[in-house]
């Protein structure tokens, strides 16, 4: 049983379109001779948006235990497949067991699947903020 194909499972982020508006309001602030608030929701933006670009990175490497699951489930299906071709499986019950075994470890690759495409998605929310022009190029 092949998994499911999986789709981007992110909305688009919001936060550039956001980030940009903050940045048009920081100028309008200039423009009005508001330098010192301007200057304030500049600073205030960066901090913001340099944390944003650290926890959306964080949570792609935390999100990476995809790749520990599938490990581990090599060696369930493996084992489980072994014993399906020895006499173990034709005791009565023996072989529904195993292959309920082997149905939930699909059930297991298709989720460590989302998770990998999870982590797809916010590693491309990183790499996206990290190529938006600097607020103090505004």
């Amino acid at each position: 049983m092949s998994p499911a194909p999986v789709t981007n499972p992110l909305p688009a982020a919001p936060h550039a379109a956001l980030r940009a508006r903050v940045l048009e309001i920081a100028g309008r602030l200039e423009a009005a001779g508001a330098d010192e608030a301007a200057r304030e929701l500049r600073g205030a933006l960066e901090t913001w948006w340099t944390e944003l670009q650290a926890w959306t990175g964080e949570l792609a490497r935390e999100l990476a235990v995809h790749h520990e699951i599938n490990n581990a489930l090599v060696g369930v299906r493996g084992n489980v497949q072994l014993l399906q071709m020895g006499p173990a499986a034709q005791t009565s019950g023996v072989r529904d067991r195993l292959e309920v075994v082997l149905r939930e470890s699909d059930r297991i690759r298709q989720a460590a699947a989302r998770l990998n495409a999870l982590k797809a998605a916010l590693a491309s929310v990183a790499r996206e903020a990290d190529s938006a022009p600097s607020s103090r190029a505004a």
